[in-house]
């Protein structure tokens, strides 16, 4: 799980992949490319961000190169989504434009092209007419898949959820088919695509990192071993996220009290107007460390993702987890452990759990401990970057040895 590779060779070895990434926001992708610099890897870096803003993520202006107008677009749209203005149609043909645009950009020269799903599938075809073996970026799990699910949960609950549409799977689909593989964080989204026809050759294992200064608990008071249980959920605020499931697993718990961190989806404030439960909105990512600080379990019950990158956050900061298979915490706690998995859609095995550590505070401080060290052993960004390094030595290496034979 933890190969590691020595940034100075493969600065300087012979034949070290020569690397383009393209990502319309920023996700994981800007600490894909630090690793990369670091290692002298990096040419490209095409994003929606503006280049004046790579200091702040730790990465010179250089790599580049910007579709400026993308994210501030992205951001505006959303905002009126949010606030129930417009439907969420507008991201298929943005992530086109973006698309589009990096693909009339790219250039000889790299060995590797590695785009993100949904705003790639023009600059797959480009890259590979250019010579790049190409890596598609999936997230979350097989779109497919993820659209039953989601859809179920609205015919089940009768709520307001947030489906793929047809265009954006449709042209998942294609960028499937296009690239050479696909890179997904865990077993439980591999499986999806297995399920779904994709061949198990194809797809790349490597969870994610997390930032271990930045989410650090030496910085914070110890937690009080209370008689209370403060849960936190960080994220996206929707039915995706299983939000509905957590509060009624709250309202279960009579000394839980629950903080939600992050942007409303539209329509679910109704459901989070209960007792116990406090609401923050979006917080940058800098406070964050101080929200995980100040709970005692992070619980995610969601429906559908890849690996939600919250939970190595908060493992780093000495929390247990209670989470579903779904979010793909099976990656890195072991039930039990580090924190419990409890079957999605089952608010009362969850309860169960927030009980056991709200009348053992000694053992959720033992399980946040194993936790922390947990992510310790593995999962920082440089063991990320290494595991990727280390998959994009070796598929490189068989294309040139597959294009040598022929």
């Amino acid at each position: 799980m933890n190969p590691s590779i020595d940034p100075a060779a493969a600065k300087g070895a012979a034949g070290a992949p020569v690397v383009d990434i393209s990502v319309g926001s920023r996700f994981y992708a800007f600490d894909l490319a630090r690793e990369l610099l670091s290692r002298g890897m990096l040419r490209h870096l095409h994003t929606g961000y503006p280049s004046i803003a790579a200091g702040r993520f730790g990465l010179p202006r250089k790599p580049f190169r910007s579709v400026w107008s993308h994210e501030p677009i992205n951001r505006a749209l959303s905002f009126l989504w949010r606030k129930g203005f417009i439907t969420r149609c507008f991201d298929a043909p943005l992530s086109a434009r973006f698309d589009s645009i990096v693909s009339r950009r790219l250039r000889p020269g790299a060995d590797l092209f590695i785009g993100f799903s949904s705003q790639s599938l023009r600059s797959l075809q480009v890259a590979r007419r250019l010579g790049m073996v190409t890596i598609l970026e999936r997230g979350s799990t097989h779109i497919e898949w993820q659209r039953s699910i989601l859809q179920e949960e609205a015919e089940a609950t009768g709520l307001s959820v947030e489906v793929p549409s047809v265009r954006s799977v449709e042209r998942e689909l294609a960028e499937y088919q296009t690239t050479d593989y696909i890179a997904v964080p865990t077993r439980f989204v591999a499986d999806t695509f297995v399920a779904r026809g994709i061949a198990p050759r194809k797809l790349l294992l490597n969870p994610y990192g997390v930032d271990l200064t930045r989410f650090s608990g030496a910085a914070y008071p110890a937690r009080p071993a209370r008689k209370e249980l403060r849960v936190i959920f960080v994220g996206r605020v929707g039915i995706r996220k299983g939000v509905h499931h957590l509060i009624e697993a709250v309202r279960r718990v009579p000394n839980a009290h629950l903080t939600i961190v992050g942007p409303l989806e539209p329509g679910i404030e109704r459901l989070l107007r209960r007792d116990r439960v406090r609401v923050t909105g979006h917080v940058p990512g800098r406070e964050l460390p101080a929200h995980y600080a100040d709970a005692d379990v992070l619980c995610m019950l969601s429906l559908e993702e890849g690996l939600t990158q919250v939970i190595a956050q908060a493992m780093a900061m000495g929390l247990p987890i209670i989470a579903t298979p779904n979010t793909g915490a099976a990656e890195l706690i072991t039930d039990g452990r580090e924190g419990f998995l409890v079957p999605v859609r089952d608010p009362q095995a969850a309860a169960e759990k927030m009980s056991l550590l709200a009348e053992d505070p000694e053992l959720r401080l033992a399980m946040g401990a194993k936790a922390r060290a947990r992510v310790e052993k593995g999962f920082s960004w440089a063991d990320y970057g290494s595991r990727a390094v280390q998959t994009y030595l070796r598929i490189v290496g068989a294309a040139s040895m597959a294009g040598g034979a022929s």
